[in-house]
């Protein structure tokens, strides 16, 4: 069974929390960020005179430990044991505990949080079945479906709503452009939204990456869907700033990992082609006399209908069809001079809104 989204196995685990902490809660995966939010919503719920011992499970203990789920302790009302980094500890009294489920005394009980716990094991299966297993995977730095926009990304949505727990509204492209810029740690994240939070306090509207500009702590970037979104729209300062941004400061990948130098130009030239030929696409039916309300539609368009609904009406069907050429004549260019990709890049820039022939 695929694991869910962090968010969604966070709220399961408020659900499950509401009703009384489980005597056996084991905590899985990962995600580092999303198993220590867990471990908290845990520890919250546990009762204040409860006695509760900590240990790292990566050091050596001679499993005395577990005596305490036996009882309280004098003035306690319960003994909890809270295992964090638990691998080696389970492989080593992972048995015992097993076999003292049963036998736990009220009030007591067990927090168990790891990266992996094989449930086809033994121990594993009874562990499963005595207690709750709350499972925490990365978030998905791109859409599953790889011809998607990367606005629909798992982590920028994830971006945005976090934000709008900090009061911070965030439109889907300044999510995205937070994630390249800053990477898809969600500590990392949290922190600079917290930061961008604490800067534009009062700010009512929907922050945009432009006003992100001033409000990032970290060196402003940009991506290959912002430079295809400002030639799409029009902007040339906007697409020459985006170029200049990918080039000095680096760029993420659709994985959300640094893409080198050298692998910024295929890139950038794989989006626009994409954005361009899609566009020109839709400039075909509707030349053609297909309403713009069903253009998305016959495309396979299902997302922020409106912003492509504007790019294929505001951008005429010679200008897409010579982008595309203009695209083809930099990436000959790029093999056959062997100038710097910037430069080509910022030539294609320069064609395109100038109106020149391929």
């Amino acid at each position: 069974m695929a694991v869910p989204n962090p968010e969604h196995e966070l709220s399961r685990l408020r659900r499950t929390l509401e009703a009384g902490v489980p005597p056996l809660v084991v905590i899985l995966g990962p995600a580092s960020f999303f198993r220590d939010e867990a471990l908290e919503l845990v520890l919250a719920r546990v009762p204040k005179d409860a006695d509760v011992r900590r240990l790292a499970g990566d050091r050596e203990t001679a499993g005395d430990e577990l005596q305490d789920l036996c009882g309280a302790s004098l003035f306690g009302s319960g003994s909890w044991l809270v295992v964090r980094r638990a691998e080696a500890w389970l492989k080593k009294h992972g048995p015992a505990l097993a076999e003292l489920l049963p036998k736990m005394a009220s009030g007591c009980g067990a927090v168990i949080e790891a990266q992996k716990l094989d449930r086809r094991t033994k121990v594993g299966k009874q562990l499963s079945k005595a207690g709750e297993v709350f499972e925490f995977r990365e978030l998905y730095a791109e859409p599953y479906d790889r011809s998607r926009s990367p606005l629909e990304a798992e982590a920028v949505g994830w971006i945005v709503e976090r934000a709008r727990g900090l009061k911070l509204r965030l439109t889907a492209e300044a999510g995205l452009l937070l994630m390249s810029t800053v990477g898809t740690d969600p500590g990392e994240l949290v922190a600079e939204l917290s930061r961008v939070a604490s800067r534009m306090r009062g700010e009512k509207r929907a922050l945009g990456p432009d006003d992100l500009a001033g409000a990032l702590t970290c060196s402003f970037g940009s991506t290959p869907f912002e430079l295809a979104d400002a030639l799409l729209g029009g902007d040339q300062r906007r697409a020459t700033r985006s170029l200049e941004a990918m080039f000095e400061r680096g760029v993420r990948g659709r994985d959300g990992k640094d893409v080198e130098r050298s692998g910024v130009f295929p890139f950038a030239v794989s989006w626009l082609y994409q954005s361009l030929a899609k566009a020109w696409e839709g400039r075909f039916l509707l030349d053609r006399g297909v309403p713009i309300r069903d253009v998305p539609g016959r495309l396979g368009v299902r997302v922020f209908v409106p912003r492509f609904q504007q790019q294929v009406s505001g951008n005429p069907e010679p200008r897409l069809r010579a982008g595309l050429r203009l695209l083809h004549q930099a990436q000959r260019e790029l093999r056959q001079s062997g100038e710097d990709p910037l430069w080509i890049l910022r030539r294609f820039v320069d064609r395109y809104f100038a109106g020149s022939p391929a």
